[in-house]
């Protein structure tokens, strides 16, 4: 029988959405600025999405950011400002928009993947690679579990 901790709720709630989180976001933030990047975390995630793939709606990068569309709404308000992406209206919908990465904004792509990777591997010092590969299979669990 494995030996197991005692972890409590508080304990979950804390490293699953607080404090932990928060430190990641805090110290990306710290990282892109310190880079000269003008960009929060959760600006980043829409970036990154459209990194992968010019073009997308604002229906489809809520859903990959796992964010409502208000909040998307907002953020892209934001990097429309900064002038890392502009919307095109769907000729055949205009209901629609797609979003698109400017110039200035793909331009950050290589910058900001450096800082992240930077920033991850920071926060996963001294930890075993196969203590990563359990830590990622219980967040995706815990994940899975949430969205069944």
């Amino acid at each position: 029988m494995q030996n197991r901790l005692p972890i409590t709720h508080q304990d979950l709630i804390y490293l699953l959405t607080g404090r932990t989180f928060v430190a990641l976001a805090r110290t990306l933030h710290r990282s892109f600025k310190q880079e000269g990047l003008d960009i929060s975390q959760e600006q980043w995630t829409i970036l990154a999405e459209l990194w992968k793939g010019d073009g997308l709606t604002q229906q489809e990068l809520a859903l990959r950011t796992y964010r409502d569309k208000p909040a998307v709404t907002r953020l892209i308000d934001n990097l429309e400002k900064k002038d890392l992406l502009r919307r095109k209206v769907e000729e055949s919908d205009r209901r629609i928009n797609r979003i698109f990465l400017t110039k200035k904004g793909r331009e950050l792509e290589v910058m900001a993947a450096e800082r992240v990777k930077h920033t991850i591997e920071r926060a996963t010092e001294g930890i075993p690679e196969e203590d990563l590969l359990i830590l990622k299979r219980t967040l995706y669990r815990v994940f899975d579990n949430l969205n069944s």
